[in-house]
């Protein structure tokens, strides 16, 4: 497994960390874990600094139609998206089908940054 998070209930966040070749397997159960924990509505900061993705285009598309799925089921939290450019560049797909939840997403190149920004966003309800 090469996604490891932290979903806090008390702060309302989850942390993921992507570190070494990502598969499909790793982003549902990751996907599995925060619908599990009832999370959607959490802010998500994702470290992908240190990711490479190890998934074919069918993989994917996939991942799109469930995070797709996520979005039907309520309100989803903002996401703080942590990669180098040619990352974000290379998985503008996956981060188009986040963004087309109402909610406020950005990509940084720093996490410390990307936490700021995650702390100054309203909370949202669930």
């Amino acid at each position: 497994m090469a996604l490891y998070w932290t979903i806090d209930s008390r702060r309302r966040a989850v942390e993921l960390v992507a570190d070494g070749e990502v598969s499909m397997a790793d982003a549902m159960a990751f996907f599995d874990a925060v619908e599990g924990a009832e999370a959607l509505a959490y802010s998500k900061l994702l470290d992908g600094t240190r990711a490479r993705a190890a998934m074919t285009p069918d993989d994917l598309l996939s991942i799109v139609v469930r995070i797709r799925a996520l979005h039907a089921l309520g309100t989803m939290g903002p996401l703080a998206v942590v990669a180098t450019a040619e990352q974000a560049e290379r998985i503008a797909r996956l981060l188009g089908a986040a963004a087309v939840a109402d909610r406020p997403m950005k990509v940084f190149e720093d996490v410390k940054q990307a936490r700021r920004w995650l702390e100054a966003q309203p909370s949202r309800s669930h």
